[in-house]
């Protein structure tokens, strides 16, 4: 006695929703346990013909698959079945699948000869084929669907949320895809707990010999670009246009904004009314500082625009050297360098120029050291003065020559 199908297919619904595309795969493997019906039993053929069809439907519903590819992977599955359980020969090479999918009937062609085929005609061996080639064909599908879906988006925002630990790493799960946070993109200090919602800045995708590997990134300064993006819809409308970001994950960004419209202040305008927009992408860096600086092509007015609130006194640039010597206020010079340096990297990384910061006061000081030094090096070049020669009391003076 075969299984009865009603009942298979019931437990298929059940099981579709957790698991679909095993669960329908498992269909042809009920189906090779069933007994082939007699031919006179056509209702009960359009039964199992009808539940077919609904099997495929939810797997294509639950697994995101467009119809026509699903319907040609079932396709490749069934004739590689049917080749498996017939044999191979010349005459099927150009063998044909056709599914109805008003009805579910099942047709083969084999040049002009067309017959209808009933999947439980398959054997067991030729059942598995069936199963693997669809698998193989939903798979392949399926990372290129993921493929397509995020290679484009690089540079974007996406949600996802924390999924599981590989010692500093961190998988995140985007629904039908997931992403690789590496300890390297992370922000240092952050903490992630399994099922908490996480946004990070999509940063790479590549094809691999399996899933496509999606790196994401919360520490890279196009994550701060995205956020101020999403945040300040002028950046969106092209009223504004980011030209230099600098970074520290954790601590501090600089990002330079250039106004392309003379009615926008690109500043107070990416601050927002009472800090609004700034105090948001803060509270999602988790307290990193986001400096805005109003970009200009002066490179001079860059430098002191990015090194406010320090007043600067004079900017000494060598171009060619890409060297600038910013001198700042005696007791703003502190303010000028920040802690740790901080301020003048972000600058330099800024503008891509090595910048040194002074003050009057330090200059005033170095000249000093160096007037010394150079008075020190001239007074050990000179000459010594020869020393008198010493004469011996004992010895009789030199007789005076005449004419002395």
């Amino acid at each position: 006695m075969g299984y009865n199908l009603s009942k298979v297919f019931l437990n298929i619904k059940g099981l579709l929703r957790t698991n679909a595309q095993e669960t329908f795969l498992g269909f042809f493997y009920f189906l090779s346990l069933e007994q082939t019906p007699p031919a006179a039993d056509l209702e009960r053929q359009a039964t199992v013909n009808i539940e077919f069809l609904e099997a495929m439907e939810e797997l294509a519903k639950n697994e995101g698959i467009e119809r026509d590819v699903l319907y040609e992977a079932v396709n490749q599955g069934i004739k590689a079945a049917y080749l498996e359980e017939y044999g191979e020969t010349e005459e099927r090479q150009d063998l044909e699948v056709e599914i109805d999918r008003n009805s579910g009937d099942i047709l083969i062609k084999i040049g002009e000869k067309v017959e209808a085929f009933d999947l439980r005609e398959l054997g067991r061996i030729a059942t598995r084929k069936a199963e693997e080639t669809i698998h193989q064909e939903i798979l392949r599908y399926r990372r290129d669907m993921i493929y397509e879906r995020y290679h484009n988006r690089v540079g974007e925002i996406i949600n996802g949320s924390v999924h599981r630990f590989e010692g500093g790493n961190v998988w995140i799960n985007l629904g039908q895809a997931e992403a690789l946070l590496p300890e390297k993109e992370r922000i240092p200090g952050e903490r992630y707990q399994v099922g908490a919602t996480l946004r990070t800045y999509l940063h790479s995708v590549e094809k691999t010999g399996g899933d496509p590997r999606l790196v994401v990134s919360r520490a890279q300064p196009g994550f701060v670009q995205s956020l101020l993006s999403l945040e300040v819809p002028e950046l969106e409308r092209g009223l504004l246009r980011v030209e230099a970001i600098a970074r520290e994950p954790g601590t501090r960004t600089k990002v330079a904004i250039r106004s392309l419209s003379s009615d926008i202040d690109p500043v107070g305008t990416c601050v927002g009314p009472g800090g609004t927009r700034i105090k948001s992408i803060v509270r999602e860096l988790h307290g990193e500082k986001v400096d805005v600086v109003r970009w200009s092509d002066d490179l001079a007015q860059l430098i002191e625009n990015s090194l406010s609130p320090s007043t600067v006194l004079r900017i000494n640039l060598n171009k060619e050297e890409k060297y600038a010597q910013v001198i700042v206020q005696d007791d703003e010079l502190s303010l000028a360098i920040g802690k740790g340096g901080q301020n003048v990297r972000l600058t330099a990384k800024l503008t891509h120029f090595q910048i040194d910061v002074t003050s009057p006061q330090e200059l005033e000081q170095a000249q000093a050291a160096k007037e010394a030094q150079s008075a020190a090096e001239t007074e050990s070049a000179e000459p010594a003065a020869p020393a008198p020669q010493a004469t011996d009391p004992g010895e009789p003076s030199p007789e005076p020559q005449a004419g002395q």
